[in-house]
């Protein structure tokens, strides 16, 4: 299948979901697009928006400056997200394979917790992801 080692067990590293992995390359390429997902994880069910690292990285800063008043654009923690993004450009990635080692949600919803409990980012190892779903709970 091309990139993908879909049969990662055998060598010691987790399966490699092809299609959630194209996916996460399509937000990616796409610095604009986001999904509508609900992802499995150990934690509990988790639901949001899928978007690219870059993306996700505009909104931490976003997320920050709103909540520390930091309006001065030399605010460093509200580029923190920004910086690290730029000097680790690629290593989202796993060198070796090629693949991503993160996912990304904005505008979550945690379903596994009583009452409605939200955040505005989420970002978790894709091996720990187990499962997922297109769309938006009902």
């Amino acid at each position: 299948m091309g990139d993908f080692e879909t049969e990662g067990e055998a060598a010691g590293r987790p399966a490699v979901d092809t299609q959630l992995e194209i996916l996460l390359r399509l937000v990616d390429a796409q610095p604009e697009a986001s999904m509508a997902i609900c992802l499995t994880t150990p934690g509990g069910v988790v639901a949001g928006h899928l978007v690219g690292s870059r993306a996700w990285a505009r909104r931490w800063e976003e997320v920050v400056s709103s909540t520390t008043g930091g309006e001065d654009p030399r605010d460093h923690l509200a580029h923190l997200a920004g910086t690290v993004q730029s000097a680790l450009e690629g290593t989202e990635r796993e060198a070796a394979s090629g693949l991503h080692a993160f996912i990304h949600l904005v505008d979550v919803t945690y379903l596994s917790v009583p009452g409605t409990a939200t955040a505005p980012l989420w970002r978790g190892r894709l091996s720990d992801v187990s499962g997922w779903s297109l769309g938006a709970p009902a």
